[in-house]
């Protein structure tokens, strides 16, 4: 193995690009969870809405990653017991060029305890929240997203209510979006020419 390293090392000095194979071993890699995946695009939105009786709402943000722009998530708790629930949402995705991605969105979660401070009127910070996980599916796009259609990226979130909610904000998720095909991903959609 040192022998190829070497090797490949006097090859791309010979070619004077020995700086940039140091530089490329020396960077620390991207965010990789259990199986190898890379971090896809992070969606990070604001709940606008939500009935807690029939579990609907409504959340917006921004997107960046190699897919980014704005968001528009339609979604729905499905209880399945006290703590848990399941959902079948739909997130799209509009970039600056217009191009869009509708991405339906199944998955499941549990509720979580939050952690409190008593000794402060302060210390209550969240109301409802916890992990979920999901799979993105994209149905739909536009553009340099057309060829994603079909294809479907794991997910892991973390969904969090204030307690103390206000008139249009009444809590945020945090979404991270994984492909094994990052870089292949991430080319196609950078040279795609109109």
């Amino acid at each position: 193995m040192n022998k190829r390293r070497n090797f490949l090392a006097g090859l791309l000095g010979w070619a004077g690009l020995s700086a940039a194979a140091k530089a490329e071993s020396t960077e620390k890699p991207d965010l990789v969870i259990d199986s190898g995946l890379q971090i896809f695009f992070v969606q990070n939105d604001t709940v606008i809405a939500f009935n807690g009786n029939t579990g609907a709402g409504t959340q917006v943000g921004n997107v960046i990653g190699a897919i980014g722009g704005t968001s528009i998530t339609n979604f729905q708790f499905i209880p399945k017991s006290q703590t848990t629930i399941t959902f079948n949402n739909r997130a799209l995705i509009t970039d600056t060029d217009g191009d869009q991605i509708l991405f339906q969105v199944l998955g499941s979660g549990s509720f979580i305890a939050p952690l409190t401070d008593t000794t402060t009127p302060l210390g209550t910070l969240m109301s409802l929240g916890g992990p979920l996980v999901a799979t993105y599916i994209a149905i739909q796009g536009s553009g340099k997203y057309a060829f994603l259609v079909g294809r479907e990226f794991p997910v892991k979130m973390a969904a969090t209510n204030s307690a103390i909610g206000s008139a249009g904000v009444l809590g945020n998720v945090y979404v991270e979006v994984y492909s094994d095909s990052v870089g292949a991903l991430s080319t196609a959609i950078r040279s795609y020419r109109r």
